[in-house]
């Protein structure tokens, strides 16, 4: 690999932003927005999705961690939208495992790395679909990818 090729954790460093709802205020039915605003210190470099509620099976052993069991996948849906520029991410809210998948762990790539410039901002906007009384549960959506910080001189 040539040398300009070779990046080290002072230029990119993995990174993720979370947006987390609490339980007690995402009931049956209920209707919850976050919003983020991107760091300071470099651009962000999106590389995919992962969710995680508290309806997911806590039992993490080797005999069923990746079991799609441990996941109640179309639990929630979320509407994305840049603020920063007014552009929706999506056209319509879609369903946890759309843009999360199905999977434990919930991650999915995005097909491209897109990258976001500081203090980009983001709303999420988080839809309950279950049903019944109680059925409330906590959400953290996070977004993964990559600090990218400017080419130090050689």
């Amino acid at each position: 690999m040539p040398n300009d090729m070779v990046l080290s954790s002072r230029e990119v460093i993995p990174f993720s932003y979370a947006v987390t709802i609490q339980a007690a205020n995402f009931a049956a039915g209920a209707t919850a927005s976050s919003t983020l605003v991107l760091g300071t210190d470099s651009e962000f470099e999106l590389y995919g999705f992962e969710a995680s509620t508290t309806a997911d099976c806590a039992l993490d052993t080797a005999a069923n961690a990746r079991s799609v069991a441990n996941v109640q996948p179309d639990i929630f849906s979320v509407f994305i939208k840049d603020t920063t520029t007014g552009r929706d991410l999506m056209t319509t809210p879609l369903r946890r495992s759309q843009v999360c998948g199905a999977t434990a762990y919930n991650f999915t790539r995005e097909g491209l790395r897109i990258r976001f410039p500081r203090q980009e901002q983001f709303q999420f906007d988080f839809v309950n679909l279950t049903s019944g009384a109680g059925f409330a549960f906590g959400l953290t959506f996070i977004l993964k990818g990559y600090k990218v910080f400017s080419r130090l001189p050689v």
